[in-house]
């Protein structure tokens, strides 16, 4: 971890902790309107007990925004230079719609207040200043040393998400994309694994600052069938490299479950990977993953049951390898608000508030939500002090 992670590290952890507290003391301070009358509950068949930090997460559906119609995924990322930038497919991005400057998958940039932004298209759909870098599509973007960083998955649309995973690579902020060379293709799985798809970069803060240990994470969902539908059993898996070798093929390496005092094992076979979440019954799709700081806690969501029916889960874990447990295991989501047909959900990591409890969750669909969204959320934390770990806080048991 250089110096600058470092000093950054403890200087906002040390905020949040003050912050966190304070918030936490008064938890029912919900400083915007009066949510919807929709209350989300975890449901049975959830894959994992009840969150004891986060009592319940509330959306207030009267800040509903909607831009891009006809561009959907919108995995996003905040950058050294203050912005966020994001990656968009099927459609013309910011500015366009389904049909004027469409492009299978493009990049953009938003800047902004979370009540005051905009967003331009850089690298293909209307406007942009560069053209589309390639096909396919993106559900992961990493802001890292002053690069971008993006997960290309597949050639087009739909099952042709499993057919391969690249690393592409910017150095002007977005505008254009060059491969790193690391590639993950289906055919080199041996049967009956068929390898992962759409991989997400695990988001630490502004351009990566705030890594517990040096290391860039990746999650991916495992494929299950040939279908482009849930995948049963759901299964999300794990890969890493050092920040300063995110571009070396070899750097990679997988999650191998854990050894017997219950530390990770990695391996450089992918096919030896294990899952560190699971839902048997619900299954998964496309994955987003942040760290919070405040809470301490990893926070994951993917869609269960049926794709594109807003069916959320929102999961959170004291390290990527779990133990995970429940925040929000629902069906139709926001279904009194907007058309039930999300299927991809992720936070905006330049509007989280200040206590880590408020939120802006950027989330995509079909029918009316095909197009870039964002509502404003809070989380109802349990009373007293979150529970404090020190492996978590200082982060010593990920430093392998």
């Amino acid at each position: 971890m250089s110096l600058r992670h470092r000093e950054d590290h403890a200087v906002y952890n040390a905020a949040m902790s003050m912050c966190v507290l304070a918030a936490m003391a008064s938890a029912s301070a919900w400083t915007g309107p009066v949510p919807s009358a929709w209350t989300p509950q975890v449901a049975t068949g959830a894959p994992y007990p009840p969150s004891n930090v986060v009592r319940r997460v509330e959306f207030d559906f009267a800040t509903h925004r909607r831009l891009a119609p006809g561009s959907d995924n919108w995995p996003i990322t905040w950058a050294r230079n203050g912005l966020q930038y994001t990656a968009w497919g099927d459609g013309g991005g910011f500015g366009g719609t389904n049909e004027r400057g469409r492009a299978s998958n493009g990049f953009a940039v938003v800047r902004g207040t979370a009540r005051d932004y905009a967003g331009q298209n850089l690298a293909g759909g209307f406007g942009a200043v560069a053209p589309a870098p390639f096909t396919g599509k993106c559900y992961g973007v990493l802001a890292l040393r002053g690069m971008l960083y993006a997960w290309r998955t597949g050639d087009e649309s739909g099952e042709t998400a499993y057919a391969f995973q690249e690393l592409w690579r910017s150095a002007d902020n977005g505008k254009r994309w060059l491969p790193t060379g690391v590639r993950y293709s289906a055919a080199a799985f041996p049967r009956p694994d068929r390898g992962f798809f759409a991989p997400t970069f695990v988001q630490h803060g502004r351009d990566h600052r705030l890594a517990r240990d040096g290391w860039v994470y990746a999650c991916a969902a495992n494929v299950k069938t040939e279908r482009w539908d849930i995948h049963l059993p759901g299964e999300i898996v794990l890969l890493r490299a050092r920040e300063r070798d995110i571009s070396d093929p070899a750097a990679w390496t997988f999650h191998a479950g854990l050894d017997a005092a219950g530390r990770p094992k990695w391996t450089r076979d992918p096919s030896a990977r294990q899952p560190i979440w699971t839902d048997r019954t619900g299954g998964a799709m496309m994955v987003s993953v942040a760290w919070n700081p405040a809470l301490r806690r990893y926070l994951l969501m993917t869609e269960h049951g049926r794709t594109a029916s807003g069916n959320i889960g929102v999961f959170e874990a004291p390290e990527l390898w779990g133990p995970w447990r429940t925040i929000l295991y629902t069906e139709g989501w926001g279904s009194d608000r907007v058309e039930p047909t999300a299927f991809y959900w992720s936070f905006a990591p330049a509007w989280w508030s200040g206590d880590g409890l408020s939120f802006v969750m950027v989330f995509t669909g079909t029918g009316a939500n095909d197009a870039w969204n964002t509502v404003e959320g809070r989380f109802r934390v349990a009373p007293g002090p979150a529970p404090v770990d020190a492996r978590v806080y200082g982060a010593r048991s990920a430093r392998r």
